[in-house]
């Protein structure tokens, strides 16, 4: 029991661990990621083991204990398949351009990251890329995936 109590905290921390890493006070190092994108990867295999351990353990035990254990681990089995890094940095969606004349959210100190491709040009404002992180966009027939 004990076992299967620190494997399902060890699937806990797999799953929390990419988000974890990615979140802006944490200060990444290679090292970090590496192991954050691994523990992405590995989760979904080693929750489903997991969750059958639980499923084995509370068939012959047949108690409440059991019975919450294997509802935990059927939890992160199900979350070990959903990538939280779009939940925790959602993209944004349904953006619209207008001409800078037409734009009045953007004031003249804020900063923005300003892209031209064959005499067409966008400008980003950082301040909603910081929210967003990311934008799928196109300036022309180039694809655009503008970050902060």
């Amino acid at each position: 029991m004990k076992l299967l109590v620190t494997l399902i905290i060890l699937d806990v921390v797999l799953i929390i661990a990419p988000p974890v890493a990615a979140l802006p006070p944490v200060s990444q190092t290679p090292a970090m990621l590496a192991a954050a994108r691994a523990a992405q990867i590995f989760a979904p295999v080693f929750s489903v083991a997991v969750a059958a351990m639980a499923a084995f353990v509370g068939w012959h035990r047949r108690s409440w204990s059991t019975a919450i254990l294997l509802a935990v681990a059927l939890v992160c089995v199900a979350l070990s398949r959903v990538n939280l890094l779009e939940r925790v940095f959602a993209p944004a969606r349904g953006t619209e351009t207008a001409a800078i004349t037409s734009f009045h959210d953007v004031r003249d100190t804020d900063m923005v990251i300003g892209v031209e491709i064959g005499g067409q040009s966008r400008a980003y404002p950082v301040r909603y890329l910081a929210y967003h992180h990311m934008l799928n966009d196109e300036l022309g027939s180039t694809a655009l995936l503008p970050t902060y």
